[in-house]
């Protein structure tokens, strides 16, 4: 019988190792297999996330400052609560036509000693000693473009009155002439005048009077509508 070789025994101590190093891969590989936790991000981060909680549809409060405007809103027209007051309406005058009456209107024919007496000199119908009752109208538009200063006082009821004083001895009457001018008396220290009987081109001239103070009347008799333009007071 021949004899059993010998085992290499270093052949077995490298096989051992190699089965040992198999199984620690497979270990590792094993254990590391499973789906690892992320870790957490060590920044936060800076983003706010989306609210999906539902809208409250409270009341915003009305602001304390006045709108601007650009910023007015529209006036409500309807008659619920909840409607916006929006501010007054304004009615403009017209570009083409400005009445005003800023003068108190006499409530009875004043007399002589109550007005203010004009000297010499040419008094625009503005004047504040040329007294009007509340038939009358100031007028300053286009159609006034060639009156004495732009200016003319107009009466369109029958029955209305002027009134002023004046020292001297004469005065003429400017006016504006129409188709529609109506009969003017002249009341000069109750005296009647026609005015168209005196009348030449647009002024009227008083007669020739005693020197002194005097006090005149206009009263509109009938017709559509007198004006007065100026006054001129001759010593």
């Amino acid at each position: 019988m021949q004899p059993r070789p010998s085992f290499d025994r270093e052949l077995l101590i490298v096989i051992a190792v190699g089965v040992i190093l198999i199984l620690g891969l497979v270990w590792i590989f094993l254990t590391n297999y499973p789906s690892e936790s992320p870790i957490p991000p060590t920044v936060e981060p800076t983003a706010i996330p989306f609210d999906f909680s539902p809208l409250e549809t409270g009341t915003l409060p009305a602001p304390s400052a006045t709108p601007t405007l650009e910023e007015t809103p529209p006036t409500a027209t309807g008659t619920s609560p909840d409607a916006y007051p929006g501010p007054p309406a304004q009615t403009l005058p017209s570009a083409s036509t400005l009445i005003t009456d800023n003068r108190p209107a006499p409530s009875a024919t004043p007399t002589p000693d109550q007005v203010q007496p004009l000297p010499a000199g040419k008094y625009d119908d503005t004047h504040p000693s040329i007294i009007y009752d509340r038939q009358w109208a100031f007028k300053m538009n286009s159609g006034t473009a060639h009156a004495y200063k732009g200016t003319l006082h107009i009466s369109a009821s029958s029955g209305s009155e002027a009134f002023f004083r004046f020292t001297g001895q004469q005065f003429s009457l400017g006016y504006q002439r129409g188709m529609n001018f109506g009969i003017v008396t002249v009341l000069i220290d109750d005296q009647s005048y026609s005015f168209h009987e005196q009348a030449l081109g647009n002024v009227w001239l008083s007669p020739q009077l005693s020197p002194g103070t005097h006090f005149v009347r206009l009263i509109h008799e009938n017709g559509e509508s007198i004006n007065l333009d100026y006054i001129e007071v001759q010593d």
